[in-house]
């Protein structure tokens, strides 16, 4: 019973505090690939799709929603493929000019695995929580603040040791708004 009083307290603090920051719109858009590696030679390339849709306390705290689809071999060589959503909180860090902003956050997805194993044509299906976080990010804009260069390196962390994995990403965003106008 105390942590739904803790959530309530917490949800109730930071619409108070952060009321005057806070805002819902579509900020940017992005699309990354990557690679996720999670064994020694089980890696996945992955291809994301990523939305900033919220400021959360200050412009520079943001709600990151993104889903993402990736393909690869598991161990012993079957095909894998993973579905995810995911939700983030972000914050950025940004140098004098507001060009380049360092950023870290964490959150939490839902991945569904497929396996197709070998020597049978039954596909095995896994559902799995992660918890995610963003331990370097890098973005860069460009051409008049419109266009982003992003970098990424995540730990993702799941139940299942095929959804955990550190993940490497590269993508190119379009910013829409600019929540510090």
């Amino acid at each position: 019973m105390r942590w739904k009083h803790g959530v309530a307290g917490c949800l109730a603090l930071a619409l108070w505090t952060g009321t005057g920051w806070a805002g819902i719109n579509l900020y940017n858009v992005a699309g990354k690939i990557g690679l996720d590696v999670v064994q020694g030679n089980d890696t996945r390339h992955f291809y994301l799709i990523q939305t900033d849709v919220a400021t959360l306390f200050s412009p520079r705290v943001r709600l990151e929603l993104s889903g993402e689809i990736g393909y690869g071999a598991d161990l012993d060589g079957s095909n894998i493929q993973a579905l995810g959503a995911n939700g983030m909180i972000r914050y950025l860090w940004a140098n004098k000019r507001g060009t380049a902003f360092a950023f870290t956050g964490g959150g939490v997805g839902v991945t569904r695995l497929r396996r197709e194993p070998l020597f049978s044509e039954n596909y095995a299906y896994d559902t799995d929580l992660t918890l995610q976080f963003v331990l370097i990010g890098m973005e860069k804009h460009v051409f008049n603040r419109r266009v982003k260069g992003i970098l990424e390196v995540r730990l993702v962390l799941g139940d299942q040791e095929d959804a955990s994995a550190l993940r490497t990403a590269v993508g190119v965003g379009f910013i829409l708004k600019r929540p510090w106008r």
